[in-house]
């Protein structure tokens, strides 16, 4: 059971947003939003929110630090064939791979283990994050790219034309995007 947050810590989690943010600073705030939650259901008191300000204000200063540093010609370096980075699944991608692992266990082809290559592996849910390497670059403007995404088993996804960002259906830098 979740306990109820007070109204001031609910205020102070919503300035933690990254989502209206270019996919460069997202990689910086994120860290910090994430922070600020498990601070925020972990812990009680007035202090909480005085913790909170002294987060945010840091959060604000990183991604200054991380806006100027690409103003001033230091972008994130650019994705290239062969880069692994990762990739967030969306229930579309979801729809298409555990279907594939179902008809393999319901063939009983996982139980003949004849030689026969099928996709055999654990089941995605979507949201879930996977390594994929990148194999094609479309647009170096947009960062969009063809991903091998390379899920926990024998097989892997063919993720087509898709940008850089957080959200389901997008890929992130390992690195935070350094």
């Amino acid at each position: 059971m979740t306990r109820e947050l007070h109204p001031a810590v609910v205020q102070m989690l919503g300035n933690f947003r990254y989502d209206h943010l270019p996919a460069h600073l997202q990689a910086v705030s994120r860290p910090f939003h994430d922070l600020a939650h498990r601070l925020a259901e972990t812990l009680s008191g007035p202090e909480v929110t005085k913790a909170l300000d002294d987060l945010w204000k840091s959060k604000n200063w990183a991604v200054l630090a991380a806006s100027t540093a690409a103003l001033e010609g230091d972008p994130p370096p650019a994705v290239t064939e062969g880069d692994v980075v990762l990739y967030r699944l969306t229930e579309g991608d979801v729809a298409h791979i555990n279907p594939w692992r179902k008809d393999f266990h319901q063939n009983g082809s996982a139980d003949s283990r004849l030689g026969f290559i099928g996709h055999i592996g654990n089941w995605v849910q979507a949201g879930d994050v996977c390594p994929a390497i990148v194999v094609r670059v479309h647009a170096e403007s947009t960062v969009t790219c063809n991903l091998r995404v390379l899920l926990d088993g024998s097989d892997a996804y063919w993720a087509t034309s898709r940008a850089e960002g957080e959200d389901p259906g997008q890929w992130s830098r390992r690195d935070g995007g350094r």
